[in-house]
């Protein structure tokens, strides 16, 4: 086994997708796995591709995005490393409905369709894993369309403190730049400027480049009450 493999071997291994595999099924997914290295604002998947596996973010983002008739563009996600896309439609053998494409430099795995699946009948666990994943996916989608009915403060507000779940500081880092963000809570970047400039007002947050620091938690889930 050459040091690439190796190294896409150790890569998988240490994956919360991948994890779990044994020995065997490790070698068969690593010889059915392509590594990518691509660099920021470029297409990954384009609508109507065909579903032939799953993409693996090692590092790096991208984000899923629909474009309109129009040619406006609405982020519908923003995935960072250790995430994956396209399960839903490979299981499905749907072609994609939406575009995916790096925000900055990213190393992305594409595993093959065909041994995703055999592996799944061989490994429980994995098989959980891959249901987990869809199911997170699809939890998300609800919870985007609840989000409809809130109103622009309320959506920046939750968003907020989702990301708070994911951190182990009162301090949250921006995982892109406002633009993008704004586009996936459907809203313009002056709209959410000026969200974000009342809130600081509000002492509800401070600011400092993309740290944001959440001052008073319970006044801000009472803003989604």
């Amino acid at each position: 086994m050459n040091d690439a493999t190796q190294n896409l071997k150790s890569i998988l291994a240490n994956s919360s997708l991948f994890g779990m595999l044994d020995e065997r099924q490790l070698d068969e997914v690593v010889g059915h796995t392509t590594s990518m290295r691509v660099d920021a604002h470029l297409s990954v998947v384009n609508q109507g591709d065909p579903p032939e596996g799953t993409f693996w973010v090692v590092y790096g983002q991208v984000k899923v995005v629909l474009y309109t008739k129009q040619g406006s563009e609405k982020t519908l996600e923003i995935l960072g490393r250790n995430t994956c896309f396209g399960l839903g439609e490979m299981l499905l053998e749907r072609p994609h409905l939406a575009c995916v494409k790096t925000t900055i430099d990213s190393m992305l795995l594409h595993t093959d369709r065909d041994v995703m699946l055999q592996v799944a009948k061989e490994n429980f666990v994995f098989a959980r894993e891959l249901m987990t994943c869809v199911g997170r996916q699809f939890y998300g989608l609800v919870r985007d369309i609840e989000s409809y009915s809130q109103t622009a403060k309320q959506r920046l507000v939750g968003y907020l403190l989702r990301q708070s779940q994911n951190e182990t500081s009162d301090y949250i880092e921006l995982v892109a730049n406002k633009s993008l963000i704004a586009s996936r809570l459907s809203l313009t970047p002056e709209t959410l400027s000026r969200l974000f400039h009342d809130l600081v007002e509000e002492r509800l947050i401070s600011i400092s480049g993309r740290r944001i620091r959440i001052l008073d938690y319970e006044k801000m889930s009472s803003l989604l009450a």
